[in-house]
């Protein structure tokens, strides 16, 4: 009788785009409400929710206005985003329900199998080396008729489609695929891994959202939030050690942000695509 084999052991590993005081930053914009309205209307009150890959906390933080009779756990990787978290910024005497941990999926959460109503994972599933071994820890942790909430992003357009901004799409990607993680136009597959994962087909909403910014705040907000990424250590200096781009590649992307900012028709749209999947 065939028996099913565990998974074999994973190294340790870090994000690939660190947890700079940069890359903070653009983490820190994102909300329950754009980054998680798709989940929304199916949580109850009473659900214990797992955010994995929390960030500075500010989507987990969001989940406790709608989960006031359960608990919000975030973890992640880092231990200075978690500190962080758990910091004023989120004070825990505001809420709670709400704790924050470090642990990493792939190596296993040290919860217990069954214990949360919800595991939600956004734009980190992207980060995983083996993303179908994160959510059959996720499907582990989650009770008969829990639901796993992904939201990831799969294609990054540009208008007008400047040279530097191209390359800055594929020194990402090439920063990902260093890590050995999927990369980019990858999330279009989030449905196909979660079966994988031992999920229903049937039992799964698959969609798509987007991130838009157009209007000069946000384009001059987006673009300078990138150009800091560029020109510190954790973005910038990790594609100049990995190859992928010299100081001159660095400065073109510098200068189209700076273009694109500028341009009164410039756009900026990312497909994000969502799958619930129900255990």
């Amino acid at each position: 009788m065939a028996t099913d084999q565990p998974d074999p052991p994973v190294k340790s590993r870090t994000y690939s785009q660190g947890h700079s005081a940069e890359v903070i930053a653009s983490h820190s914009a994102r909300t329950v409400s754009n980054s998680a309205a798709f989940l929304l209307p199916h949580l109850r009150p009473h659900f214990s929710l797992l955010d994995i890959g929390c960030g500075p906390g500010t989507i987990t933080s969001g989940f406790c206005t709608h989960l006031r009779e359960g608990a919000v756990t975030g973890v992640d990787l880092g231990d200075s985003v978690i500190e962080q978290a758990a910091s004023s910024h989120h004070p825990l005497s505001e809420y709670a329900n709400l704790k924050f941990e470090v642990g990493d999926i792939l190596q296993g959460l040290k919860y217990a199998d069954e214990t949360f109503d919800v595991v939600y994972c956004h734009q980190t599933i992207l980060h995983l080396p083996d993303p179908i071994r994160g959510m059959k820890e996720a499907r582990r942790l989650l009770k008969p008729g829990g639901l796993l909430a992904m939201r990831e992003s799969d294609s990054l357009c540009w208008y007008p489609k400047l040279p530097g901004l191209m390359k800055y799409n594929e020194c990402l990607n090439g920063m990902l695929r260093a890590a050995d993680a999927p990369g980019l136009s990858s999330a279009r597959g989030l449905h196909a891994w979660a079966r994988q994962a031992g999920f229903e087909r049937d039992k799964m909403q698959v969609g798509a959202g987007t991130t838009v910014y157009t209007s000069p705040e946000d384009r001059r907000w987006w673009a300078t939030m990138h150009v800091n990424r560029l020109k510190g250590e954790a973005v910038g200096g990790q594609m100049k050690s990995l190859g992928l781009v010299g100081d001159e590649g660095i400065g073109e992307m510098v200068r189209d942000f700076g273009r694109w900012t500028d341009d009164p028709d410039g756009w900026y749209a990312a497909l994000q695509c969502e799958v619930i999947a129900t255990k």
